[in-house]
């Protein structure tokens, strides 16, 4: 009867463990990010330095789409 008790208490320690790492690992993963369209610009800002009045300057911002469905813009504002 001592041995069985022994399996019993052995068994359900080995549970509680499996139990308590399992909720202990869960808590330590990363969240699985927002699906969705991800707009990322690699230059945000450009400095044209100094530029005389009259001058026509540009500079193309790459905009890219890092995320796993369509990007759309549908206002642009210069700040």
């Amino acid at each position: 009867m001592k041995a069985e008790d022994g399996n019993m208490k052995r068994a359900f320690q080995i549970i509680v463990s499996i139990f308590l790492f399992s909720v202990f690992w869960g808590h330590t993963l990363p969240a699985q990010e927002n699906r969705g369209p991800k707009i990322v610009v690699k230059e945000p800002v450009f400095d044209f330095k100094e530029i005389k009045e009259g001058d026509i300057v540009q500079h193309t911002f790459k905009v890219f789409n890092e995320g796993d469905q369509i990007l759309e813009i549908k206002n642009v504002r210069p700040g």
